[in-house]
């Protein structure tokens, strides 16, 4: 190790969500250790909430950059003739000299110029949260076979769970990816009856929380609102609570004139976790995902999950909180999810699960760095 050693990291995303604030939880081991005495952050200049979140970091090693380049539609099919970028990647690679480059990616979509610009000799490592096959997710399977090359650059990858990293082999990485594996630290939860009081939720009354975008194609919100709607004899005790917003909106605003279903959708809440503390069960019937935090929050506070039955939740839950919402009887998994032997079981799967934190994944993450 050299006393020039030198690291660059790059990010196209207009967007602030959990990746970025994974990677801010990481990035002080990342600043603490000897590894790299240099390290430069690009990041869109419109991106103005990682710009605050970054700025207590500022100095002493890491140096920002905010930058015009962003990332653009269809990505992966044209991010070859953006001369523009990809002339400012090899004009920072020829001023910076790094010894390693990581890429901040949402998804593959993410940092495409750089992946096709950088040198071929110089260390790049993927970080990306999710990496699920364009089939997969409903589309068509041709993107596929656009997205391979760039599958196929990365020296390393790190990414959230052993879910992940089969998808990117999967999808095309011919290099190991390293588990970082994401974790929460959520304020201490309040009284179940005190938050519900606050709430205006009603005391004696199973609560089942649906926590984030109003989103069909992915989140899986109109399986849930059939299922609903299917089963709404059974979910008479119930009151179902969606706390969010997005394009499907409408959607629970139809669902909420079923007759005997009891509905609130208050909106988007930044009491988030408030809502959490006073559920009974957390339903998550995405038809993907990464790693969710809100699903680490909801274990963290002992909160039960219902969820589809894909990778990342067969990885971190027990068989009792997973269904296929298309098929199953909602009302029967929810019912099942009150008894006290339920409720013991993902209680003990959540304490038998080993627990990260930023040592052991800022450790992590430097192994990749290091090659």
């Amino acid at each position: 190790m050299t006393d020039a050693r030198r690291l660059l990291i790059l990010h196209d995303s207009p967007a602030f969500g959990g990746h970025e604030l994974m990677f801010l939880k990481l990035l002080p081991a990342l600043l603490a250790a000897p590894d790299f005495n240099d390290v430069l952050l690009c990041f869109p200049e419109g991106n103005r909430r990682f710009a605050e979140a970054l700025a207590p970091f500022a100095g002493g090693k890491l140096r920002l950059a905010p930058w015009g380049w962003a990332k653009r539609p269809a990505a992966p099919y044209l991010g070859g003739f953006r001369r523009g970028f990809v002339r400012a990647i090899q004009h920072i690679v020829a001023i910076e000299r790094p010894d390693a480059v990581l890429l901040l990616q949402g998804r593959i979509e993410n940092c495409v110029v750089p992946t096709l610009a950088l040198p071929r000799d110089l260390h790049l490592v993927g970080y990306i949260p999710m990496a699920h096959l364009l089939r997969d997710m409903g589309r068509n399977g041709l993107g596929d076979i656009a997205r391979r090359r760039l599958y196929r650059r990365p020296d390393r990858f790190v990414v959230p769970s052993h879910a992940v990293a089969t998808q990117i082999a999967q999808a095309g990485g011919r290099h190991p990816a390293i588990v970082v594996e994401n974790w929460v630290t959520p304020p201490p939860a309040p009284t179940r009856a005190d938050v519900r009081a606050r709430l205006d939720l009603p005391a004696d009354r199973p609560v089942a929380l649906f926590l984030g975008r109003l989103e069909a194609r992915q989140k899986g919100l109109d399986l849930l609102a059939e299922a609903m709607r299917r089963q709404s004899g059974g979910l008479r005790k119930w009151t179902f609570v969606f706390v969010g917003d997005g394009p499907d909106r409408a959607l629970i605003d139809s669902l909420a004139a079923t007759p005997g279903l009891d509905i609130r959708a208050p909106g988007w809440s930044d009491a988030g976790t408030d809502y959490l503390a006073a559920a009974d069960v957390l339903l998550m019937p995405s038809r993907w995902e990464g790693v969710p935090l809100v699903m680490l929050e909801a274990m963290d506070y002992g909160v039960p999950l219902l969820t589809s039955d894909i990778d990342v939740f067969r990885e971190y839950l027990p068989d009792i909180c997973r269904m296929d919402f298309a098929k199953d009887d909602l009302a029967a998994a929810l019912d099942h999810l009150l008894a006290p032997e339920a409720r013991t079981a993902f209680h003990q799967s959540v304490r038998n699960r080993p627990k990260a934190d930023a040592e052991t994944g800022g450790a992590a993450l430097l192994e990749a760095l290091r090659g």
